[in-house]
Order: C-alpha cells, then sequence, then structure tokens
C-alpha cells in the first residue's frame, strides 16, 4: 500500500527481535508460537520427519527454526530489518543512539549493512536435520552451543541485555516514562548525534510510555505506548511527521479521534 502511494514501509529491528533471534523467547505469546507451529513446524515435519526439532532441545523449535540467522525468514525478512535510519529529519532507531554507536561503526548505513551481513548467513554450522544424537545431554549440549554461537557472533549494534547501551537497548533519552530523562549527559549526548546526522530529533520505542511524548528541547520523541496486549494494551498513537512546501516539518499525534500539535505533548 505504501509502493502505491510513493511512499515506503521501513521495519527497525527491536530488543525482542534480537532475542528471538538469538532463541530467547521468554516474553513470546503462547498463541504466536503456535502460530510458528502452524505456518512452519508442520510444513518442516512433512518434508524432514520430525526428528529436525530435536536440533532446539524444545526451545520453540519452529519459531527458533525461522528466526535464527540464515533461518526460514532470515532472507525474506531479517535482512530487511534496519537498526536505525534518517527519514527527513527525524533519526528512527528502536532504543537511542550516541556518537558512541556512530563512531564505532562509522555511520547507520554501516550499522545496517553490519547487521544485514550477519543475520543472512547461519552463525551455528550445520543442522543436525536427521536428529542424531546419542543421549539427551548431547541434545541440550547442541542447543546450548547454537545458542551461544549466535549471541557471540551478533554484532555490537544489536547485542546487550537489559542495562546495555546498543541501539535496540538504549534508554539514555527514554527513561523514566512520561518524564524528561535525568541523566545529565542525555541532552549533551542527543544534540551531539543530532548535529552530526543533519536532523532535529530522535525518534525511540523500547520504553514504554502513557502516550507519545516528547523530551530534551523537543529532540527526543519516545513513541512506544505499549499497544500490545502482552505489554500495556495502551491506546493506539502515532507520530505524523508532514514535511510543508517551504521544506520545513510539522509534527503532531494522531488519537483514534484526534490530531494534537506536538507542542500539546512536552514532558517536564
Amino acid at each position: 500500500q505504501a509502493h502505491e502511494h510513493g511512499g515506503a514501509l521501513a521495519v527497525l529491528y527491536g530488543n525482542h527481535e534480537t532475542m528471538n533471534i538469538e532463541g530467547l523467547f521468554q516474553y513470546a505469546w503462547d498463541q504466536g508460537n503456535a502460530e510458528f507451529e502452524e505456518e512452519m513446524g508442520s510444513t518442516l515435519d512433512s518434508k524432514l520427519t520430525n526428528r529436525w526439532r530435536l536440533q532446539f532441545a524444545g526451545n520453540q523449535p519452529a519459531r527458533w527454526a525461522a528466526m535464527e540467522p540464515g533461518g526460514i525468514l532470515a532472507q525474506p525478512f531479517l535482512t530487511s530489518l534496519k537498526v536505525a535510519i534518517v527519514v527527513g529529519k527525524s533519526v528512527m532507531v528502536h532504543g537511542g543512539l550516541t556518537m558512541k554507536h556512530i563512531d564505532y561503526y562509522g555511520g547507520i548505513e554501516e550499522m545496517n549493512k553490519a547487521a544485514r551481513d550477519w543475520v543472512q548467513e547461519a552463525q551455528h554450522g550445520d543442522n543436525n536435520n536427521l536428529g542424531q544424537y546419542e543421549t539427551i545431554e548431547e541434545v541440550v549440549q547442541s542447543a546450548q552451543a547454537r545458542a551461544m554461537s549466535i549471541s557471540k557472533s551478533m554484532p555490537k549494534c544489536l547485542g546487550g541485555k537489559g542495562g546495555e547501551s546498543s541501539p535496540v537497548w538504549l534508554r539514555l533519552y527514554s527513561n523514566p516514562a512520561d518524564k524528561s530523562p535525568q541523566n545529565p549527559i542525555a541532552q549533551n549526548a542527543l544534540d551531539t548525534v543530532l548535529s552530526e546526522l543533519d536532523a532535529h530529533r530522535m525518534v525511540m520505542g523500547h520504553t514504554p510510555q502513557n502516550c507519545i511524548n516528547v523530551a530534551l528541547n523537543n529532540k527526543a520523541w519516545r513513541i512506544d505506548v505499549g499497544a500490545s496486549k502482552g505489554m500495556m494494551n495502551g491506546k493506539v498513537e502515532v507520530l505524523e511527521v508532514i514535511q510543508k512546501e517551504d521544506g520545513q516539518e510539522e509534527l503532531s499525534v494522531l488519537t483514534e479521534s484526534n490530531r494534537i500539535p506536538a507542542n500539546e505533548r512536552q514532558v517536564k
């Protein structure tokens, strides 16, 4: 639909995508796991026999086979995901960017390339689709080695866990929710990286807010409203950025019934 109207759809990596890739499914819904089984697991069973499942040691085999590097969804979906993008004067990223990220990779495009090159190739070696294992311990060790090889090879722009500072985990500009960040380095860090990228604002998710809001001198837009039923079941809102004829950008927050001017969503 976007292409039909001269636009495009861009999908970004988030921390939950990287967790799925690593085989960490503790936040996955049962209904989602069942869908992976229905769409992919049963097909693999018919083609390979169900012994292919053993290599995943009971850890959501259909979901993991789909999401791991070099897996079923690697080429058709995961290679299209971006760590960050710039559209107009807006930087879009799940957690946030600092100059440390830019300096390490040399820029956003290099970051996206690192993620794309990594996820399209299997990182765990050959599959054992015949399920040729002698003991349960061998099955478990094989799955653990699979997860470890993926985790160790993951690019730094995707890596880390809660509290880490990669672009998909950073909370420097978005925490605490619904209030201005308290970290004294936040404003300068954001100003510096936006200047480097010739952008006016950073748009991020990751830290759920009660409503879309902006902090740090109108430069940090926090748009995660926890809309998922598995999170906060928050009310759906959308940040709209319209480029006017004079090149200026006009921002509004769209709710189910209203268009709210950007200046009404500033937090203190």
